[in-house]
């Protein structure tokens, strides 16, 4: 159910960098929703955002034609979900995340480069459609928002959110660094650079500014990247992000037939 205020629980307080994000992002954004199985003392909360699915409490105590609904995305949950979870969804798939958080001086971008970087707005909803077909996987529809919008309900929400700034090359929208999650005390953060400008450090001086924009409203910027993605994970480093801890996420879907 869509909300803008989730039922009172002290599950999520006080708010970590990572998953214990997403309550306050939902809340913040008017995105996504959540489900209890009773609001008024709760024993089982599932909150879900984009692909983000955040599940505490009492497997037993949560209905499973609900959670049946959330499939073909990932699952941050305790391990006593498991069994439930494989009950539930014909795949589930874990994959291990790396949780950095910003703490030392970043490597200086170019320059020039600075120059080019700026808060988006409500007019740069085209842009990001473009950069959104670019950055397309195989066998992604054309028309189907970028990832890094998923959490907040679309392009035009991302770009008038007010925590989305893009390196700008004359018309194009060359490479982009937003708040993936933006909670009461944290920001964690997604990067993306259109393929055709690579290599300029251009998400690098992104980072720079969103980082910077967040310190300024009192968050903590964080970043998730897979341990596999030698890559982001570079460039966290290179933007002033250190590890402090892995976590493991669970992809589920789709439903298994009833």
């Amino acid at each position: 159910m869509p909300v803008n205020t989730l039922p009172a629980t002290d599950w999520f307080s006080p708010e970590r960098p990572g998953a214990r994000v997403l309550p306050a992002h939902v809340e913040r954004s008017a995105h996504g929703g959540w489900w209890a199985d009773d609001p008024g003392t709760v024993r089982a909360l599932l909150v879900h955002c984009g692909p983000e699915r955040l599940l505490r409490g009492d497997p037993d105590r949560l209905d499973l034609e609900v959670l049946a609904r959330f499939g073909r995305g990932q699952f941050h949950a305790p391990d006593r979900f498991l069994p439930l979870l494989g009950r539930t969804f014909t795949h589930l798939t874990p994959w291990i995340r790396v949780l950095h958080v910003h703490a030392e001086r970043p490597r200086p971008a170019p320059r020039n480069t600075a120059a080019w970087v700026r808060p988006l707005n409500a007019s740069d909803e085209a842009a990001l459609d473009r950069l959104a077909r670019r950055a397309a996987a195989p066998g992604q529809r054309p028309d189907d928002p970028h990832w890094a919008a998923s959490t907040w309900g679309g392009h035009r929400a991302l770009a008038t959110s007010g925590f989305a700034w893009g390196a700008f090359l004359g018309p194009y929208l060359a490479s982009l660094a937003c708040g993936y999650l933006v909670g009461r005390d944290h920001l964690d953060l997604a990067v993306a650079t259109d393929p055709a400008f690579r290599r300029l450090d251009l998400a690098l001086v992104c980072v720079h500014a969103a980082t910077a924009a967040a310190r300024a409203q009192g968050l903590t910027a964080t970043w998730s990247a897979p341990r596999s993605n030698h890559s982001s994970r570079a460039l966290a480093e290179a933007a002033g992000f250190r590890p402090v801890r892995q976590e493991v996420v669970y992809w589920a879907g789709p439903a298994l037939a009833r």
